[in-house]
């Protein structure tokens, strides 16, 4: 074999090995989340197919109100968290606020129907509930385009305090820290 000829397949080789090697690591990153076990309640029909994942780390905002009974109450006001896309809070991804709403770097987002949300207690004392929420997608292209419900699970954390809130204290304000991952469906 010349040595032209030579370089040519080992060119061609080299250029396969690179094509493969990329293939199977886009394949990698694109793989959808698997369905977590989760309680009935919370459950996603067997008609949605996950399509993200999200680890979020955050606060839940809590406001002291009067209640109808005449005594005050812890009330959410809203999340605060970052989105990011590995376990360990690494390899920022979003923001998760009011609404609720979920909006990613990639300039997609969803906004959920809270009333609707169906519950499941959380199996850590102290954490919010797991949620599963009917979500509409803001139709901008990137990885919420088309997701119709979210997941809150694993939640660690970001209960309303079980204290401090009384007639003198209305209108005061507190910040929960918690952790939860939310998987989006399509």
């Amino acid at each position: 074999m010349t040595t032209t000829r030579w370089m040519f397949v080992c060119s061609l080789l080299t250029a396969a090995g690179c094509a493969t090697t990329e293939a199977s690591s886009a394949g990698a990153a694109a793989a959808a989340p698997a369905r977590p076990a989760t309680p009935e309640a919370i459950q996603a029909p067997a008609t949605a197919t996950p399509a993200v994942q999200f680890y979020a780390k955050g606060t839940q905002n809590y406001r002291c109100q009067a209640a109808t009974s005449g005594a005050a109450e812890w009330k959410l006001v809203a999340p605060e968290a970052d989105l990011f896309k590995g376990s360990d809070f690494s390899g920022p991804a979003g923001k998760h606020g009011a609404g609720p709403s979920w909006t990613l770097d990639d300039g997609s987002g969803a906004k959920g129907d809270a009333p609707n949300a169906k519950r499941a207690p959380s199996p850590e004392s102290g954490s919010v509930p797991w949620l599963l929420i009917p979500t509409q997608s803001n139709a901008q292209p990137g990885a919420l385009q088309g997701v119709t419900l979210v997941q809150r699970i694993e939640t660690h954390g970001g209960a309303a305090p079980a204290t401090g809130c009384d007639a003198s204290s209305v209108g005061a304000e507190t910040k929960v820290p918690y952790t939860a991952i939310y998987l989006f469906y399509r």
